[in-house]
């Protein structure tokens, strides 16, 4: 019976590192603030004769794409004056990798909120003090197993950002499409590497602000079940 509860925190606290990671990736990936923050930062709309509206229309349906909503990447825009396609033709070719890996990212997601949510039922439905008290635990365990691993990663990442990169591309790609060139490709422009080290750096923040507030959760509810306890050991003296 133990060991049955030891799993069934083990799979809830999986599953919501899963989750709080999907949200820490999807929030500024999937939203218009970080690319305008970006864009704004590397003086984009400048950079490539590209004015801010196009700009924003560009970004818009690249966020539609990379969440499944649209199907293509037709948009025609005007680039230092004249009016061309803004996607190359290797740019969709690698555009359509991304989105395959962001569908993978989406089954993930689905499987790891149905995991959560039947975890979190079944804690309530079978003796639900002890067993979420153990979910309280397990996460709290696992947060700082992952702080530990997690920080170290993030240093070698950030010490050579741009052989992490080519190794993630390395990993999650199986063609060379991604190697695009900034003299010809416009995607390359708008997401150069400074834009993927800062999404990092902003996806690392929020995963942690989110997994300290999870955490602070389970400490305060693991104080309120000892503050119980304590109560009513006094009262059956």
């Amino acid at each position: 019976m133990q060991m049955t509860k030891w799993l069934m925190a083990a799979i809830n606290t999986v599953a919501l590192m899963l989750l709080i990671l999907y949200f820490s990736i999807a929030l500024p990936t999937f939203t218009m603030p970080f690319y305008n923050y970006a864009y704004t930062k590397n003086e984009t709309h400048e950079l490539i004769g590209i004015s801010e509206h196009d700009l924003e229309r560009v970004t818009r349906l690249l966020i539609d794409y990379m969440r499944g909503a649209v199907d293509h990447l037709d948009i025609v825009v005007q680039v230092n004056g004249e009016s061309r396609p803004f996607f190359s033709a290797i740019e969709i070719a690698h555009m359509i990798d991304v989105q395959d890996l962001f569908m993978i990212g989406f089954i993930v997601r689905n499987i790891a909120l149905i995991l959560f949510v039947a975890t979190l039922l079944s804690g309530f439905l079978y003796e639900h003090r002890p067993v979420l008290k153990e979910y309280a635990k397990s996460f709290l365990i696992g947060s700082a197993a992952l702080l530990a691993m997690g920080g170290t990663l993030c240093a070698v990442i950030l010490s050579d950002f741009e052989r992490s990169f080519t190794i993630f591309h390395e990993i999650f790609f199986d063609n060379d499409l991604w190697l695009l060139d900034p003299s010809r490709d416009l995607l390359i422009n708008i997401v150069p590497q400074q834009f993927f080290v800062d999404l990092f750096i902003v996806i690392v923040a929020i995963f942690l602000l989110t997994l300290i507030a999870v955490c602070a959760l389970c400490i305060t509810y693991l104080r309120k079940l000892r503050s119980t306890d304590t109560r009513q050991g006094v009262n059956l003296r």
